[in-house]
């Protein structure tokens, strides 16, 4: 039988970054941020009362995974494997930036904090990138200020990143309150940091901010780019200011600034939606003639834009044009032309794009057949409008509020009550909560049929669920 006291045993316990190991001589180095403590040999039964108690310690500080005991009779095994922990420790290689889920990249952030010593920056900061692109911005910005309290020093990228993340949050001042940081640190902003800080001042409408931030952005050393230019673009567009935004494209050219794709398709789609159509084929072949190619999204806005002013012929020359130059339709161009195609009546001739779309192997979305659907009852055809919701179910796509709406505005029109108070008691059985054009087009069915009854005790639910009754007050009276 072997004696607990007759060997001597040479005992090995790791808790983070504090290791305690026996050698012959009591001892203490320090070696980078590794702390290490000789005790000297010990029994068998006291190296283990001794791990035991640590290893409790480790429980109570939260680091009991991230503990790792060895207890041998061989000074060897203790040395090779407490060198072989050492290595491990200072190898701080990240291995995997890109994540299939928020939460491997969490975990990864949170392995990379427990390195001794920690990765460098750069690393942190591809981490970082991934989890924004899962579009947990108030996550990266609490994972930036743990950085910050751990003593990390960030960089202008990091801190660029932070600048998103307060802008998507709709926290410009907090991104403008980095941007002094960075200026404090004595870190230089760049490109990017403006560019950042032009787009949420852009999407919050404050577009003349965002001009002059960009006139600032040249004071420091910085030349806007394409990118600052489409983005004061778009806001301008957004906001209906299409003129102000063709003269910042002459400035564009003016300072040397090639404009892209991005730039003539965000003014061509503003001007097709203010139906200035012919500045918008002037700009196309502006686009044309300085060698930028058009895409589906060029062609999709033009033919939108010409079919909302009934050109049904130059529609279907574009379409032509766009296939000729092998640029593939996609459902969206498809859908733009089955709606005008419904919206004329013709609805076999929306069908037959909807069977080339098939063809070509786009598959159909709740758009398409919302816009089949009320083609179908535009022309009182309500047997073809529920065939096509009913199809619209067997594919797996689920019917909205809207596809509800449809049909029972369809059904109500052609006094078909009951078949519309069918579809809204259907509403309510899978969860669906009805809007208020939902309400109104039910009320005004039911006035219609002559059950004014049955209408007041609607408008009644209508109130209580705390819908807008001013514009059907009326129906009442």
């Amino acid at each position: 039988m072997h004696d607990d006291y007759s060997e001597n045993a040479y005992l090995s316990i790791r808790i983070c970054s504090l290791t305690l190991y026996l050698v012959d001589s009591v001892e203490e180095k320090r070696e980078g941020d590794q702390l290490e403590l000789g005790l000297g040999m010990m029994s068998t039964r006291r190296a283990a009362t001794v791990a035991a108690v640590f290893f409790h310690l480790a429980i109570r500080r939260g680091n009991a995974t991230n503990t790792i005991i060895i207890i041998s009779t061989n000074p060897l095994v203790v040395s090779s494997s407490f060198c072989t922990l050492s290595t491990a420790t200072r190898t701080h290689r990240v291995d995997k930036t890109h994540f299939d889920c928020i939460e491997d990249a969490l975990a990864s952030f949170n392995r990379m904090l427990r390195m001794h010593p920690r990765p460098s920056i750069v690393q942190f900061t591809k981490v970082l990138t991934s989890i924004l692109k899962f579009k947990h911005h108030a996550t990266v910005v609490s994972l930036c200020k743990q950085m910050e309290s751990l003593g990390l020093n960030r960089d202008v990228y990091t801190l660029n990143i932070l600048i998103n993340c307060f802008c998507h949050l709709s926290h410009l001042h907090f991104g403008f309150s980095i941007l002094g940081k960075m200026l404090k640190l004595g870190l230089e902003p760049d490109s990017v940091t403006f560019n950042t800080l032009i787009n949420g001042l852009c999407i919050g409408g404050q577009l003349l901010q965002a001009v002059r931030l960009s006139d600032q952005m040249v004071e420091t050393g910085c030349k806007p780019d394409v990118f600052t230019f489409n983005t004061i673009l778009n806001g301008l567009c957004k906001i209906g200011k299409t003129d102000v935004a063709i003269n910042l494209l002459r400035k564009m050219e003016d300072r040397g600034v090639e404009p892209d794709k991005i730039t003539y398709n965000t003014i061509i789609d503003s001007l097709c939606k203010d139906k200035l159509i012919t500045d918008a084929f002037n700009i196309f072949s502006e686009m044309k003639n300085k060698g930028i190619l058009p895409d589906c999204f060029t062609y999709s806005c033009l033919i939108q834009g010409v079919c909302n002013l009934g050109q049904w012929k130059e529609a279907i020359r574009l379409w032509n044009e766009m296939v000729a130059m092998n640029i593939i339709p996609n459902v969206v161009t498809f859908n733009i032309l089955v709606d005008a195609l419904c919206k004329e009546g013709v609805v076999s001739d929306a069908l037959g794009v909807v069977d080339t779309m098939i063809q070509r192997g786009e598959q159909s979305d709740i758009f398409t057949y919302n816009t089949l659907m009320d083609g179908y009852c535009l022309r009182s055809q309500m047997d073809d409008a529920r065939r096509v919701f009913d199809l619209m179910s067997s594919k797996g796509i689920l019917p909205d509020v809207r596809s509800y709406n449809i049909l029972i505005n369809g059904y109500c029109k052609c006094r078909r009550i009951e078949e519309a108070l069918l579809l809204f008691d259907e509403m309510s059985q899978i969860g669906m909560i009805p809007d208020t054009v939902t309400y109104s087009t039910l009320i005004g069915g039911l006035y219609l049929a002559g059950r004014d009854v049955a209408a007041k005790e609607l408008f009644k639910e209508m109130s209580a669920s705390g819908r807008d009754l001013h514009n059907y007050v009326e129906w009442l009276v």
